[in-house]
């Protein structure tokens, strides 16, 4: 087992844990192996002994270790599959999510299909550039870059379930809120894990926190990028480029915004191509071979 770290913030309970449950998947501790007494572990770690009876309640409850009768705790004979046979697993409902969430990777963003766009992007891939947009703009607002990119990863997943509704169809169709298909979708996990993500849905639809409005917009200037990579392929995008810029809020966003609209959405690479062909006729110089 390791020591805490006590630049660590979690909480004390949480680490020891942490650390106990590495002892046991690392074979450290290997099934069947009583654990220190309750003393002992709280000289190791420097803790109380109400501290250390946290820590092995969460251990009991995720599985890995038990009590026994006449004292004593143990690591289960199954401490790396915490979960006996026949029985649903406590992280079911999570890998369920996950499996979900990966159905974004299928769904295609239905507002580039008017432009007539055979292929265009998913609802993955843009939530992927969204969350490097966020932790961008967060930095230069002053907000929390991981709690921002976190937003901008979840602020889509409820579409697994209705959908992309493209912006001519939303005067015509009714679908649930995002916060009660987010709900549904982790209705099977731990409560406390459950919550992390319906939060997180929470505050990113109610747009009050500084990271929610730095997640909106770079929503907006993700479909903006995308918006100028269709126009250079000879889509008439302009429309979208337009409501994009349109719907910002943040100065950090808008300056953004004219950064991209200033720049050549196929030129990125260019120097590096250049500087390819410089190498490649230096190198072949210094061989005594022809350009």
């Amino acid at each position: 087992m390791q020591p805490i770290d006590p630049d660590d913030p979690r909480s004390p309970y949480i680490k020891i844990a942490a650390s106990i449950r590495a002892a046991i998947l690392s074979g450290e501790l290997e099934p069947e192996a009583q654990l220190p007494t309750g003393d002992e572990l709280a000289k190791f770690f420097g803790v109380t002994r109400a501290t250390i009876g946290s820590a092995i309640r969460t251990l009991r409850d995720e599985g890995f270790v038990q009590s026994r009768p006449g004292g004593g705790v143990y690591v289960t004979g199954q401490a790396s599959l915490p979960v006996p046979a026949g029985q649903t697993h406590p992280l079911a409902g999570l890998g369920a999510f996950l499996h979900e969430a990966g159905h974004l990777k299928n769904l295609p963003r239905s507002g580039w299909l008017l432009l007539g766009i055979r292929h265009p992007e998913s609802v993955a891939e843009h939530s992927f550039r969204v969350g490097l947009v966020g932790m961008a703009l967060a930095a230069m607002e002053g907000a929390d870059p991981g709690r921002t990119a976190a937003l901008c990863l979840m602020h889509d997943v409820h579409e697994t379930r209705i959908g992309d509704v493209p912006s001519v169809g939303r005067a015509y169709v009714t679908t649930a809120v995002p916060q009660a298909v987010t709900a549904h979708q982790t209705a099977g996990m731990p409560d406390k894990l459950a919550a992390v993500f319906q939060e997180i849905t929470a505050e990113y639809e109610d747009a009050e926190t500084l990271e929610s409005k730095v997640a909106h917009d770079a929503d907006k200037i993700e479909t903006l990028l995308q918006a100028t990579e269709y126009a250079t392929q000879g889509y008439g995008s302009e429309p979208w480029q337009d409501t994009s810029i349109q719907a910002l809020r943040t100065e950090s966003a808008k300056q953004l915004a004219q950064a991209i609209t200033s720049t050549d959405a196929r030129g990125w690479w260019m120097s590096f191509a250049s500087s390819y062909h410089e190498l490649r006729a230096s190198t072949r110089a210094r061989q005594g071979l022809k350009p």
